[in-house]
C-alpha cells in the first residue's frame, strides 16, 4: 500500500506493508503509478543489484534505480519478478515496459527517508524530487 503527499516540487510517498520486502514492492508500485502511460507497451525487464549501509538507503537507491532506468531506457516498472534482500544487498528482477514515462522524477531525496517495523507492520517513506 502507498499514499502520496504532495509538496512544492516534491512528492512524498508513504509506504506500508506486512513485510520489509513488501515495502520495496510498494515503492515500485508507487513509482509505476506516477510514470505509467497508456502508450505502446513493449515488454522489458531489468536486473537490479544494489548495496547500501542500511535498509532505508537501500530503499532510496531502489527507487533511484527506477529514476535512472526511466531516463536512460524509457523503462516503466510494473512488477517485481525475483527479489532477494540479504544484509546490505538487494538483487531483483523488475518487469515492466518501454515507454516515455508520464511524469519525470528527478531523484529521491534523503529528506524524511524512513524504513522501520512498528508493531509487526513495516512503514517506509521516500520523497521524490519532481
Amino acid at each position: 500500500m502507498h499514499r502520496f503527499v504532495e509538496h512544492t516540487g516534491e512528492v512524498e510517498v508513504d509506504l506500508e506493508a506486512a513485510s520489509e520486502a513488501g515495502i520495496f514492492e510498494a515503492a515500485l508500485e508507487a513509482f509505476a503509478e506516477l510514470t505509467s502511460t497508456d502508450g505502446d507497451r513493449e515488454p522489458a525487464a531489468h536486473r537490479i543489484e544494489l548495496a547500501a549501509p542500511d535498509r532505508a538507503l537501500l530503499l532510496a537507491d531502489w527507487v533511484n534505480e527506477f529514476v535512472y532506468l526511466a531516463e536512460v531506457a524509457d523503462f516503466v516498472p510494473e512488477a517485481v519478478g525475483a527479489f532477494e534482500l540479504a544484509g546490505d544487498r538487494l538483487v531483483a528482477t523488475v518487469e515492466g515496459h518501454r515507454d516515455h514515462p508520464r511524469q519525470l522524477v528527478k531523484a529521491v531525496t534523503l529528506n524524511d527517508l524512513e524504513l522501520a517495523e512498528v508493531d509487526g507492520r513495516w512503514h517506509g517513506r521516500v520523497v521524490l524530487d519532481v
